[in-house]
This record gives C-alpha cells, sequence and structure tokens, in this order.
C-alpha cells in the first residue's frame, strides 16, 4: 500500500488565518484505488466551488456535495443500496464524518453561527469560509479491499462575492495529474 501524506496547515497574516488542506501519494503516483477516491473528493470540492455564493447556504451545498460522495461511493461498490436511501440514512457518515465547511477569519475555526432558519445561515458578500471534503476508509472497513486504509481531504478556502466566491487558495495544486508531475520533479 502507498502511504499518504495530508498536509493540513495555514498561517495567519495580519490577523486573519488559513486553513488549507492537501494529500499526496509519498511515492508520488496514485494507485488505481487511491485516484478513484481522490477523484470523488476532487469532484466535491469543485461542485462547491461552483455552488458557494450569495444567497445559498453551507447546508444546501453540503447535501448536494453528500450525493456526490454517495454516488460516487456507490459506484466504486464501498456503498450498496438505492442513492435516494443511502442519502437518508446518512450513509457517507462512517467515510465523510465532518462537516464540509467552517467559518474562517480571526481563528481557523472562526466563530459564528450555522444555522439561523430551516435553510441555515444565508450566505452575503464578504463571508470568508473553507470547503473541506474528505473521505477516509478504516483499514479494517467492510469495502473492496483496494479501497481499505485510504484517507483523502481537499480543503481551500474562500471569500463570498457579489458574483460567486474567490478562492483564496486556488494556486495550490490539486489535480492528480499536476500532484503526479509536481512529485517526479522533485526527484
Amino acid at each position: 500500500m502507498v502511504n499518504w501524506l495530508l498536509i493540513d496547515a495555514g498561517c495567519e497574516y495580519q490577523g486573519y488565518a488559513g486553513d488549507i488542506t492537501r494529500t499526496f501519494p509519498v511515492n508520488g503516483k496514485f494507485t488505481p484505488a487511491q485516484r478513484e477516491i481522490y477523484d470523488i473528493v476532487l469532484a466535491s470540492i469543485n461542485k462547491a466551488l461552483e455552488l458557494f455564493r450569495p444567497g445559498t447556504s453551507i447546508r444546501e451545498v453540503t447535501e448536494q456535495i453528500v450525493r456526490i460522495m454517495i454516488t460516487g461511493l456507490v459506484d466504486l461498490g464501498i456503498l450498496k443500496g438505492d442513492i435516494e436511501q443511502l442519502i437518508a440514512e446518512q450513509a457517507h457518515k462512517p467515510f465523510f464524518m465532518h462537516g464540509l465547511s467552517h467559518w474562517l477569519g480571526l481563528d481557523v475555526h472562526d466563530v459564528g453561527d450555522y444555522i439561523n432558519s430551516d435553510r441555515g445561515r444565508i450566505l452575503e458578500p464578504g463571508m470568508v469560509l473553507t470547503i473541506e471534503p474528505g473521505l477516509y476508509i478504516a483499514p479494517d472497513a467492510d469495502v473492496p479491499p483496494q479501497y481499505r486504509g485510504i484517507g483523502i481531504r481537499i480543503e481551500d478556502d474562500i471569500v463570498i462575492t457579489a458574483e460567486g466566491n474567490e478562492n483564496l487558495t486556488a494556486s495550490v495544486v490539486k489535480d492528480p495529474d499536476e500532484i503526479e508531475a509536481l512529485m517526479a520533479a522533485a526527484r
């Protein structure tokens, strides 16, 4: 099995915090199974980057991202059953047990409510938050063996703008082909 390096780091600039995560195969090459899981997480963050905008909520975006994750896990045979039923049962929770996002500001996990209506807190221009989908499959999970022990998270920081959002961490590589090229160039 290829080992992973998950880097969850940040810094402060003029009193404001950053928080970013990238996951790399230590040997520089994804196995086919790792790439399949990575691609689900990458599709999740890319879709979330499209969806986070004024007038939506973290809850609404999370619901759509959970659908992507569950569909991907069903496609790989990790989950079995009807997608709608699996969503209702929150079947993703053993593999994605944390939230999709958190506020970012003077602290890495900044203060602020998430739910102030049935829809959740409505996003407005100027709000800063993370997007951090991940899938974590325990080594002893009852899944096809090639997926056991794979854990991947990708995290970006965004600011909500009038038209959508600006990805503050877009320059940090997350495309798997670019990761492999970066790792190869470093040898």
